[in-house]
């Protein structure tokens, strides 16, 4: 029989299976770190700063797992390529053209889902991340408004207190 492409043979194929079951799973987390930012955003509207602390832990859990599937399926997917004859690390789209025709429609559409769930979980990100630092201005208002002359402290990414320039001299003083 005539081979139609470089690698084609029982290895290729369980390699290209590998590969679907490396999306496939990063599929399933991409989904379940969706839960968790649906989830955190309740957890700021209901004010529930116990429930925020947990989930961003768990959120955090969860981009490190993502992390580690997205290295083996970069393992996957340079099997693939290497047994399709390609020497570097191709995009899929040079990829696709190239596998057996059956599983190209596969391939295709769970890479366009993982990309609709990175997409979708940017935004809710970026809206989580805008109510969470809304909630702290306000919070902020109310302790600069109820105790005028203390500062809160203010925390950089890292978590350490950012240092606060010395205060103004008031413009004016209370006459009782």
């Amino acid at each position: 029989p005539v081979k139609r492409f470089p690698g084609e043979g029982r290895y290729m194929i369980y390699h290209i299976e590998i590969l679907v079951e490396k999306l496939r799973d990063e599929l399933k987390q991409y989904g379940e770190l969706l839960a968790l930012l649906d989830q955190q955003q309740e957890l700021v509207l209901k004010r529930d700063a116990d429930g925020i602390q947990s989930t961003a832990e768990q959120i955090d859990q969860q981009s490190m797992i993502l992390e580690e599937l997205k290295t083996t399926r970069k393992e996957a997917q340079l099997q693939v390529a290497e047994d399709l004859g390609l020497s570097k690390m191709p995009a899929f789209e040079d990829i696709i053209p190239l596998l057996p025709h059956e599983y190209q429609p596969l391939i295709n559409a769970i890479i366009e889902d993982n990309n609709l769930s990175i997409q979708r979980i940017g935004r809710l990100a970026r809206q989580n991340h805008l109510l969470l630092t809304r909630s702290i201005e306000m919070v902020g208002s109310l302790i600069r408004s109820v105790c005028p002359d203390q500062t809160p402290n203010v925390y950089n990414g890292n978590g350490a207190v950012i240092s606060h320039p010395g205060h103004a001299a008031p413009t004016y003083e209370h006459v009782c």
